[in-house]
């Protein structure tokens, strides 16, 4: 079974646990397009990768969360504030 791929052939590159730019703005989350924030997950369904992102405060306590895709674009699905 071949890695995914992002595009052209390249790997993914994304691991669990590593940061990843938001690739636009959440207001609600009080993030910016380009802010980082943690994969915590990755799944992939048949060609789409998406990760489930955690948005730190910076006191390390979670503020909320993002399902972003990664591929086959990077777009946030939806989002959910902590508590």
């Amino acid at each position: 079974m071949e890695a995914p791929t992002r595009e052209r052939g390249r790997p993914l590159v994304y691991e669990v646990r590593d940061l990843i730019s938001i690739p636009e703005d959440v207001p609600e989350l009080e993030i910016e397009k380009g802010d980082e924030a943690i994969i915590r997950e990755l799944v992939l369904l048949n060609e789409s990768v998406t990760a489930f992102v955690e948005i730190p405060y910076s006191t390390g306590q979670t503020r909320g969360w993002i399902l972003l895709e990664i591929m086959p674009e990077e777009k946030v699905l939806s989002y959910t504030l902590e508590g």
